[in-house]
């Protein structure tokens, strides 16, 4: 049986993998990133290109999860409350009769689990920033 976290973690890093778009980037004759390996590298040189001067002040983590919080068009993950929320019942992060308690928990660290599970992926794929 898998665990709650080997499946939360596979289950977190395909939704970020099926949330990085490139639609608005990719001009005409340009190949689109199809590969998890050019997504998340499409990703980073977005973030960098975007945000990247934000590295030196902040961090590399902190600015990630700033760039995040701006709803950058690259990245489509989901940001108000009840679709996150319903996302994690959905992950089994928290039950369907969740305490406010709990719902609070899982907002309040939303970004910066989207950032470390994108960086796991970054570092996995050998993704330099």
């Amino acid at each position: 049986m898998e665990t709650t976290t080997k499946k939360l973690n596979g289950v977190s890093k395909q939704y970020i993998l099926d949330n990085i778009t490139s639609d608005d980037y990719i001009e005409e004759g340009q190949k689109e990133p199809s590969t998890d390996k050019e997504k998340l590298q499409f990703l980073m040189d977005t973030f960098k290109s975007e945000y990247g001067w934000a590295i030196e002040r902040y961090g590399i983590y902190k600015a990630f999860t700033e760039w995040l919080m701006g709803l950058p068009s690259v990245f489509s993950i989901d940001f108000m409350n009840y679709d996150i929320l319903q996302l994690a019942k959905k992950w089994g992060s928290i039950p369907e009769n969740a305490t406010e308690r709990q719902e609070n928990k899982i907002l309040a660290n939303w970004w910066n689990f989207i950032t470390v599970k994108t960086f796991q992926l970054f570092n996995k794929h050998h993704i330099k920033y």
